[in-house]
């Protein structure tokens, strides 16, 4: 059981530094954390697995180098790259879910705008009409004004 907790804190070491290491750098050098973060746990996974197969098993333990290998090296290993790979899918469709909204919510707020925009045209038209229809109405009663000073002087 401590293998697994020792080679997730491996990997999250990785995860980690490969972020660090991404805010060092002007444009991200490593796009994938989660897969990035399977390389020291897999190079760690070689050199424990080479000690074990190198070194004789306790005493104290009646354990072959097969069964060890696979219960402190194989398993542990694939659980957590079985792990990264939920995570980066789980992940990867959170922002497939999140475009989506945002396409929809710019979908939304450009109608908001077009409805914005022709209420708007609609009021500026109906002030335009008004302004045009009282220059009319002064023009017309200056004309009739004139019209009235043209009877009286003739």
């Amino acid at each position: 059981m401590g293998a697994i907790f020792f080679y997730i804190f491996i990997y999250f070491v990785g995860y980690y530094g490969s972020n660090i290491l991404n805010m060092f750098t002007v444009r991200p050098l490593i796009t994938n954390r989660f897969i990035a973060a399977l390389v020291p746990v897999i190079g760690v996974a070689m050199l424990h697995g080479y000690m074990i197969a190198t070194k004789p098993p306790p005493a104290s333990q009646d354990i072959t180098v097969e069964s060890a290998l696979f219960s402190y090296v194989v398993m542990p290993v694939v659980i957590v790259t079985l792990g990264a790979i939920y995570f980066m899918w789980n992940t990867r469709r959170a922002e497939e879910e999140e475009a989506e909204e945002a396409v929809r919510k710019a979908a939304e707020e450009a109608e908001e705008d077009d409805e914005t925009v022709s209420a708007s045209a609609e009021k500026e038209t109906e002030a335009t009409a008004e302004k045009t229809e009282s220059v009319e109405s002064e023009n017309n009663s200056d004309e009739i004004e004139d019209a009235d000073k043209k009877r009286k002087d003739s």
